[in-house]
């Protein structure tokens, strides 16, 4: 972790945001009073489910109960790519599996698919799926746990059907709001079009309360389908603790829990969305 020393002046966390969005990030009064309300995401093939046994036998319902099931997702097919899954091993060595499963079943395994997240996968005594979100463009959102022995939390992005891993480096998952914590936020923004939130660089203020350096925030669409970073938002700027679009423009509500200071911002992405 990060620490904060008044031996010498912290350095400077401010934002950044991205030239293509031709926009700065604006100081507002106050936090919009009519967002937009949420389009249906035409990209949403992902159901996360309870695994009850462990693949090519293992079969799903909709949620998980302790002790008896693992978790996992199903993802619909798109174009000639077949249903997948993704699947949280019950028994043996902490791990997620990819599976391809038969046309036209959520149920039936076909057959593994390999995968590598990373070179050094092979030496991590765990791996495990803890959130995943579908995206356009048919890219997926996975927050995995691993440990290398450390434990540690990471973000990837899985392009399903190439059968392709980008690492999007490692994560502060969100415990504000207790257990099960959020790795990431998903926010679609038009009918093919998502904007990703996660936060990364932890500093200790005190015993047990800790502060985010930065907030990424992504947007994700045809135009973009590997993720525009919009906006990278510095503690300086507070960390998010509410976020809303009305029409293309991104209002953010932050706080900096250095200060207590808290701030509302507003940045429009007509250009991008």
């Amino acid at each position: 972790m990060f620490g904060l020393f008044k031996s010498k002046p912290a350095a400077a966390l401010t934002s950044t945001v991205a030239p293509e969005v031709g926009a700065p990030l604006k100081h507002e009064a106050a936090f919009t009073a009519a967002p937009t309300p949420l389009p249906s995401p035409a990209y949403n093939r992902c159901k996360p489910v309870g695994v009850f046994g462990d693949p090519p036998t293992a079969t799903f319902r909709p949620t998980a109960v302790d002790g008896e099931s693992s978790t996992g997702f199903l993802v619909a097919a798109h174009g000639s790519r077949p249903p997948l899954a993704l699947v949280n091993r019950l028994t043996g060595k902490p791990v997620f599996e990819i599976w391809q499963m038969q046309a036209g079943s959520a149920q039936a395994f076909d057959k593994p698919v390999t995968f590598s997240l990373a070179p050094e996968q092979s030496t991590w005594h765990t791996y495990v799926l803890a959130d995943a979100a579908c995206l356009p463009g048919d890219q997926m959102m996975l927050g995995v746990s691993y440990g290398d022995p450390t434990p540690r939390e990471a973000l990837f992005l899985y392009d399903l059907a190439a059968q392709r891993f980008k690492a999007l480096g490692r994560i502060e998952p969100d415990a504000t709001k207790g257990p099960p914590f959020r790795f990431f936020e998903t926010w679609p923004v038009a009918a093919n079009a998502a904007l990703v939130l996660f936060h990364t660089d932890p500093v200790r203020l005190k015993a047990e309360v800790y502060a985010k350096q930065f907030a990424h925030l992504m947007l994700f669409s045809d135009r973009f389908p590997q993720g525009l970073e919009v906006l990278k938002l510095g503690l300086d700027n507070g960390n998010v603790r509410r976020w809303a679009m009305t029409g293309t423009t991104l209002w953010l509500d932050t706080l900096d829990p250095r200060t207590n200071a808290s701030f509302v911002w507003s940045l429009d992405l007509s250009k991008v969305i």
